[in-house]
């Protein structure tokens, strides 16, 4: 391999053989005393980034040109500990993100400033997995780094970890995040009840809002069809049908949104069987 660019003493590029595509390569003075065109010494690798996205590519390579090293073998880490965890994959564009606001949380937190994360209570809740990998997360920069970060910072890491698998930005995701502890309310009222976090039923009502709630944010309607199901809903489930009609108004009042039949349906079936599983 052959340095491409020297980015600053611990990074370098190249163009792998294969792809042709640019390789970001890192390692402690990997680049000292080297040139252009000279061998990369494989000895001193430490970690090898391919971003395929170009865009993307080039705002990392100016990014870790700004921070110090051990931000960004942090922040890889952590990305690759949420994908064995969460078992997704994340966009290109997670790399910039998150190394960015962890470089910035971490300068915040140096200088004793503390942004408070309003939307933590949701993510606790709605966002479970996400915000056990952001705990994770503090604690892991703590044990590297030695700097203690607030609670507030697992949410926000969670938002990242959220934007990256359903390539969202960032006030998309806090938007999704709030239309569904608003749906979750409308719920809780209607029926008088309170919700049980830890049933398969709630859980698989939870992931049905998160793509309700994005469709919603990127005004995207349903593919399918259901509709011919709805004279059934409203016959055999008419409390939740009232309740979907209910998030229906508050969806097109405040989003700009149509809810369609289709949407009823699907919507409709969730929480009866989130109703069911109380009653039992």
């Amino acid at each position: 391999m052959k340095i491409e660019k020297i980015l600053n003493n611990n990074v370098v590029t190249t163009i792998d053989e294969e792809t042709g595509l640019e390789k970001v390569i890192m390692g402690r003075g990997i680049a000292f005393k080297k040139k252009i065109g000279e061998e990369i010494d494989e000895a001193q690798i430490q970690k090898v980034f391919l971003i395929q996205n170009k865009n993307e590519n080039l705002k990392f390579q100016r990014l870790i040109n700004e921070i110090p090293l051990e931000y960004v073998q942090v922040s890889e880490k952590i990305i690759s500990y949420a994908k064995q965890m969460l078992d997704v994959e994340f966009d290109d564009h997670i790399y910039v993100a998150l190394t960015d606001h962890l470089a910035f949380a971490i300068k915040r937190a140096l200088a004793g400033i503390r942004i408070e994360n309003n939307l933590l209570w949701e993510i606790q809740r709605i966002h479970k997995k996400e915000y056990e990998v952001g705990l994770w997360a503090i604690e892991f920069i703590e044990k590297e780094l030695g700097v203690k970060l607030k609670e507030d910072e697992a949410g926000f890491i969670a938002l990242h970890l959220i934007n990256g698998s359903i390539g969202e930005i960032m006030p998309n995701t806090m938007n999704i995040t709030t239309i569904i502890q608003d749906v979750l309310n409308i719920i809780k009222y209607y029926f008088i009840i309170e919700f049980d976090e830890d049933d398969l039923s709630y859980d698989r009502l939870i992931t049905h809002l998160k793509y309700f709630a994005q469709r919603i944010i990127s005004q995207k309607q349903l593919t399918e069809d259901e509709a011919p199901f709805l004279k059934l809903i409203k016959e055999d489930y008419k409390d939740v049908y009232k309740c979907a009609l209910k998030i229906k108004t508050y969806i097109q009042d405040n989003y700009d949104y149509t809810i369609r039949d289709g949407e009823i349906v699907y919507l409709s079936l969730h929480l009866q069987r989130v109703m069911s599983s109380l009653k039992k």
